[in-house]
């Protein structure tokens, strides 16, 4: 197999990798943790602060969706330049940056939303949002260890570093 095309192999696994990676994609746009009981009586969340909380997620999320969906049509794009022969290294340069620049757009309005809701939030809050967030991130991280500690085993496959063409 040709240098050109290990690359092109490694290019997509590496994609697939990053792409189940990114949080926003992982848990969508539609946890709202200002509307859960747990947020609201950790953080003492008034009425209006939901409100207001609420109205900033309701104008950005329109956005965000057509950011998630420009994204996709780039991985398409970006596919099929790999998958086509005649395809160059200028051309697939060219979709990488498409998509990695469809990708910026869409962490920059999420990152702009997310400054907008904890200015809503006191001092205080923010204190105790952040201690909830790391909180569960560590539950998360646990759990996805125990996973794969669990999938190991003699016969679970290769994983993406093991693949020949990758070495």
């Amino acid at each position: 197999m040709n240098t050109l095309r290990k690359s092109f192999i490694c290019l997509v696994l590496s994609l697939v990798v990053q792409a189940a990676a990114t949080p926003v994609f992982a848990q969508g746009f539609s946890f709202k943790w200002w509307q859960t009981e747990r947020f609201q009586k950790e953080l003492v969340l008034t009425a209006e602060q939901v409100k207001r909380i609420e109205g900033i997620y309701q104008t950005t999320e329109p956005m965000l969706r057509a950011q998630k969906q420009a994204i996709d049509r780039r991985e398409e794009k970006l596919s099929k330049v790999i998958q086509d022969p005649k395809s160059d290294e200028a051309m697939l340069l060219q979709a990488t940056d498409r998509l990695e620049a469809a990708r910026n757009e869409l962490s920059r309005t999420r990152t702009l939303m997310l400054i907008r809701i904890r200015r809503v939030l006191n001092d205080e809050q923010i204190v105790k949002i952040n201690a909830m967030h790391a909180k569960d991130r560590a539950e998360r991280e646990k759990a996805e260890r125990e996973r794969k500690n669990n999938n190991k085993g003699p016969n679970k496959g290769p994983g993406r570093d093991d693949h020949p063409d990758c070495q």
